[in-house]
């Protein structure tokens, strides 16, 4: 396993979380059992229960909900010592435990109790809903619609791109507008039992992450009780965006256990694989890529830190969580383009588990928040762009 380069000083109980973590990771997802998952697109119930029996899912909810209220720099670890085995590993927890967090601030009482207790055991998955086919970074084109009723609200649209969705026992937060509202102020949050009548979840053939699975989602005159809709009506977009940037912080860290990951996949098979008499690594047009990476993953860390001290601080931290995403998804990219070529032929085999980390790294720029809106926000934040 690779050495992490110096981020910053970790605290004891840092290093506790790590190496327990990393003591589960390896009895109950070794790397063999995550390739088998990912070939037969097979959800990993078990480890996923161990996380919730450990009380890794309640890490940083409040101790009245039995949790430990971890601040962002311990569910930094997390995220980095779950990536490593694989973003779909990390995803399947991150997904839980944020929108968890989100039901807790703004759910209903009755959301809250029945959901909360059923997410922290394990019982329970969440995904969202808020991509359409016409509506991907421009959020405020969603069309699909939250008509009132007298018993509460009817759901009608599509979402495309739902990750878990169709997962068993999966309640997703769908994002609909009141009919004839434009932009995002029309836009409110509801929670939608994936198996409730109406509703369609069709898995999509992707190229990577098949843990979780990917999955188009119908909603045909979807009826959900009035509290089922998360804070306020129209009050959908801040709902979201309040859990984004631990969102998106979690997730920087995840990008950098992959990338450690990859660095370790590409620097064993380096120093291993002989040609011309001599392991290739003796070979600066090799050897060079992997130092390369490695700088690379000292920066990602360093970014995804100084983001955690921000938000811990309490100073507004959108622009370095925007730089820490892009560089990390970025730099997981490259590391992930220059270990196949390391690895030559054998990293595009089935059987090396560096094709899965090429295949997921993918993605990366793409989901919650593609490069280029990441550089949009960081523009925005410089007064470069309007508002």
């Amino acid at each position: 396993m690779i050495s992490l380069p110096f981020a910053y000083e970790e605290p004891a109980e840092w290093g506790e979380i790590r190496w327990a973590i990393r003591r589960l990771l390896d009895k109950e997802a070794p790397m063999e059992a995550v390739r088998q998952w990912d070939a037969r697109c097979e959800y990993p119930q078990r480890l996923y229960d161990c996380l919730a029996e450990a009380g890794y899912i309640a890490m940083p909810f409040p101790g009245a909900r039995g949790g430990a209220g971890a601040g962002p720099a311990e569910m930094l670890v997390v995220g980095e010592e779950l990536g490593r085995r694989g973003m779909d590993i990390a995803g399947g927890y991150g997904m839980n435990v944020f929108l968890g967090l989100t039901i807790d601030h703004y759910g209903s009482e009755r959301l809250r109790t029945e959901l909360i207790p059923a997410v922290l055991d394990g019982r329970r998955r969440l995904s969202i809903g808020l991509t359409e086919p016409d509506a991907g970074s421009d959020a405020a084109a969603i069309s699909t619609v939250a008509r009132r009723t007298a018993e509460g609200y009817s759901l009608c649209g599509q979402k495309v791109f739902t990750t878990g969705a169709g997962l068993p026992n999966t309640t997703i937060l769908v994002a609909a507008k009141a009919e004839g509202d434009v932009g995002r102020s029309g836009m409110s949050i509801y929670a939608v039992e994936a198996d409730d009548p109406g509703v369609t979840t069709i898995r999509l053939d992707t190229v990577g992450r098949h843990l979780l699975g990917t999955y188009e989602v119908f909603l045909d005159d979807v009826c959900v009780p009035e509290d089922a809709r998360l804070g306020d009506e129209g009050a959908g977009w801040r709902v979201l965006r309040d859990g984004l940037n631990m969102e998106r912080l979690f997730g920087c860290g995840a990008y950098a256990g992959a990338l450690a990951t990859v660095i370790g996949l590409a620097a064993d098979y380096a120093a291993s694989r002989k040609q011309f008499g001599q392991a290739i690594a003796a070979f600066q047009a090799v050897s060079h890529p992997i130092a390369d990476m490695y700088a690379d993953l000292a920066a990602a860390r360093l970014l995804a830190y100084s983001a955690a001290r921000q938000l811990t601080a309490g100073v507004e931290a959108r622009q370095v969580i925007s730089v820490a995403k892009l560089f990390n998804t970025e730099a997981y990219q490259r590391a992930t383009n220059s270990a196949m070529q390391i690895f030559g032929g054998y990293g595009y085999m089935k059987e090396y588990d560096i094709e899965r980390y090429w295949r997921d790294a993918r993605i990366a720029t793409v989901t919650a928040g593609t490069s280029q809106i990441q550089r949009e926000i960081i523009l925005t934040t410089l007064g470069l762009r309007g508002t």
